[in-house]
């Protein structure tokens, strides 16, 4: 295209860029691996809108007003330079069209700066993009409040379509861009994902043998810049570097009837549950794992563990353990904690697990050591306990300061709950990584849903759904 006849610009969009750029949805996110023009796809985007928007607001965000001043602007005025294309007010941080008909503006939004975070708040908006809403490194990123409230700020009056652009590379399956695009996603987002390398001729020769190469030490970057996959970035030092996803992860995992339960528990207003089970060949599958934020373990119990129990475990006996601060009481009454809740609930004994961290994850990391078969001795599902799956594979971590010393309790984050749940699991069942023989306990210990004829049911447990 021209303008003034004095400005050319060549651009040849690759083929999810030009899809990207296009889309008409409720909000797309371009999600690939680095060198894929991401930026310069929510910059084409913006253009290609407001072309057929006449007057549309846009306001471009990044996590910094710095990073996004010398890299998402610095990209947007390299195709589109000011006084060519319009004129640029820096106290405003805003960029004004004029060429070739147009009408509108663009917004450049840090969020670090005050003044840019309550702007967006007032602004009425045709069209936003977020540039790198998930951290490139260890740090960054855009908070999922921010695209939210930027989607309801996209309601300037006369547009024939709003816009919601998200580029990055792509983030780990806890990241909110993932859930809100991918699994489970929502309804009129999509996700644009490349392949292959789309853009290799506007990049140096052997750019991905060369990142390739100096990203050796961390695959785990790799994975993201270099392949474009969906995949964990590693933060500070795991607790469980054992972990393996090729022998750990397992799909359709089943209940083996017959077989006792063991429900393991974490406590505090971020409570957490898996399901766990040991199989006939001995290995200890992790059948769900459940945790709730901001709510206690007995909302956790009415409102999740109990349905599942319910409804798939039927006839099942269980045994509880975990943390064994649940058994002290609450501060509304001495009379009631976690663990009384649960016995009340759901029934079945309850065996406190081991204060001391080493405790309980020098018996997890020696189980996840061990192999049969050719697979873990560990067996998480994939789907059904992934925060199990994100904590064991280095969500759960110990911080590193720059000086290279290391915490010596691991970080408290969302995967410590499910990590604590497994170390505390891995204490009773696997002491020193070997299975705990298990003699003679009485059936009328143990909990069940549906209890059968000839099992004595103890009192205290519950018959849901008779």
């Amino acid at each position: 295209m021209t303008d003034q006849a004095t400005h050319q610009i060549k651009f040849l969009a690759n083929p999810t860029q030009k899809q990207f750029i296009l889309s008409r949805a409720s909000a797309d996110l371009f999600s690939s691996r680095m060198g894929e023009g991401k930026s310069a796809g929510i910059a084409w985007a913006c253009w290609h809108h407001t072309r057929h928007n006449p007057g549309a607001k846009w306001a471009i965000i990044r996590d910094t007003w710095e990073n996004l001043r010398r890299t998402t602007q610095q990209e947007f005025f390299y195709w589109f330079a000011p006084g060519v294309f319009g004129r640029y007010k820096a106290t405003e941080k805003c960029f004004y069209w004029s060429a070739e008909g147009m009408r509108g503006e663009v917004n450049f939004l840090g969020l670090d700066d005050p003044e840019d975070a309550s702007k967006l708040q007032s602004l009425t908006l045709a069209g936003f993009g977020i540039d790198e809403p998930s951290p490139a490194l260890e740090t960054g990123g855009v908070d999922q409040s921010i695209f939210d409230i930027a989607m309801t700020r996209l309601r300037q009056p006369g547009m024939k379509w709003y816009a919601a652009k998200l580029a990055q590379n792509n983030p780990d399956e806890t990241h909110w861009t993932y859930k809100r695009f991918v699994d489970p996603g929502s309804e009129g987002f999509v996700s644009w994902q490349t392949r292959e390398p789309e853009n290799l001729r506007n990049l140096p020769e052997n750019y991905y043998e060369k990142m390739r190469a100096n990203l050796s030490h961390r695959p785990d970057l790799w994975k993201r810049f270099g392949e474009g996959k969906y995949g964990y970035q590693q933060v500070g030092i795991k607790v469980t570097p054992e972990w393996n996803d090729d022998l750990h992860l397992a799909r359709g995992l089943k209940p083996v009837p017959g077989r006792e339960l063991v429900l393991l528990w974490d406590f505090g207003l971020h409570p957490c549950c898996c399901i766990t089970q040991i199989s006939p060949l001995r290995h200890w599958n992790i059948l769900e794992a459940q945790r709730m934020d901001g709510e206690g373990t007995y909302e956790l119990i009415e409102l999740v563990i109990k349905p599942i129990l319910t409804q798939k475990y039927g006839g099942y006996r269980w045994t509880h353990s975990g943390d064994p601060t649940g058994s002290s009481p609450e501060q509304s009454s001495k009379r009631t904690s976690a663990v009384k809740v649960i016995t009340r609930e759901l029934g079945g004994p309850w065996i406190p697990g081991p204060t001391s961290i080493k405790d309980r994850v020098d018996p997890l990391r020696a189980i996840l050591r061990q192999t049969m078969n050719g697979i873990g001795v560990v067996q998480v599902d994939r789907d059904l306990a992934k925060p199990v799956w994100h904590a064991l594979r280095g969500g759960w971590h110990r911080h590193m300061a720059r000086t290279g010393v290391i915490s010596p309790d691991p970080v408290k984050n969302e995967h410590s709950h499910p990590g604590d749940c497994m170390g505390y699991g891995a204490a009773r069942l696997f002491p020193l990584g070997k299975l705990q023989e298990r003699k003679g306990r009485k059936r009328s210990q143990v909990a069940t849903f549906f209890g059968r004829p000839g099992v004595k049911v103890p009192k205290e447990a519950q018959v849901i759904g008779k």
